[in-house]
């Protein structure tokens, strides 16, 4: 397996499966909701630019976020080459809300399929909430962890020799499997954050488990971002008046007035 890093894109890839094993990991910008209800209409603007390497070590990669905007997770695969992801968020599974062990539990459907999921809107907490992927609090003692939230990732390809008997399929083919990979694949960008996860399709035995690959990223806030560069965020971040363009609550926490957060 081989993982890298473009301005934007996170990639693994498998090369001893084949070209078609592929997956892309982009994290749109998209705006903070509150209100779960609100969360089902958001839509991307830009997909947030990715900064390589760590300051912890622990992550291959750095997303610096200004505090009015969010992101979710999205996830492509070029060729419709199926995989298993599993996601945690400092440490807990976002999926099922218990402790991340980067290796999937089949009796609790602890992770999601790609391309039958190609997004995930928010993550489950120990607590049962479901959160968006937001930065850091600015503000001192909202967070423990200086270091920014972390967000880690494990991949698991189909095996040869599932992926060669489904790659035989016609677009006539009676496959319901093929048939959800392809209505998602034409999806018009951006995509609609699903707000729930899509349950499992395929079987435990159509996964490679000796075949993962796995990687970090960390979310950091501006303040966390300029002890590290001495700048800002490039992008520029969402205003009130994009939130009222909208229709949707600006919250006095979504600025940047408040400068307090520990730096890294």
């Amino acid at each position: 397996m081989s993982l890298t890093t473009d301005r934007s894109t996170l990639t693994f890839a498998f090369p001893e499966l084949g070209p078609d094993a592929r997956l892309h990991v982009v994290f749109p910008r998209t705006m903070r909701a509150i209100d779960t209800h609100d969360r089902a209409g958001l839509t991307a603007d830009i997909a947030l630019p990715l900064a390589q390497g760590s300051p912890t070590g622990d992550a291959d990669a750095v997303i610096p976020m200004w505090q009015s905007e969010a992101t979710w997770i999205d996830f492509s695969s070029p060729h419709q080459h199926p995989f298993l992801v599993m996601v945690g968020v400092d440490g807990i599974n976002a999926i099922s809300g218990e402790p991340f062990t980067g290796t999937p539990d089949f009796a609790t459907d602890d992770y999601i399929e790609v391309p039958t999921q190609q997004t995930l809107a928010s993550y489950r907490t120990a607590t049962g909430d479901h959160r968006q992927f937001v930065a850091p609090s600015i503000n001192t003692g909202a967070r423990p962890d200086a270091g920014g939230t972390l967000v880690q990732l494990t991949v698991i390809p189909m095996r040869t020799d599932a992926w060669a008997r489904r790659r035989r399929h016609t677009s006539a083919s009676a496959c319901v499997l093929c048939d959800i990979s392809r209505a998602e694949q034409a999806r018009a960008q951006p995509r609609i954050a699903a707000p729930r996860v899509i349950g499992p399709l395929e079987s435990a035995d159509t996964w490679d488990p000796t075949r993962t690959g796995s990687t970090a990223v960390r979310i950091v806030n501006s303040v966390m971002w300029g002890s590290l560069t001495g700048g800002s965020p490039r992008h520029s971040p969402l205003t009130c008046a994009d939130y009222i363009d909208r229709r949707l609550p600006w919250h006095t926490s979504f600025g940047e007035t408040t400068r307090h957060s520990t730096p890294l």
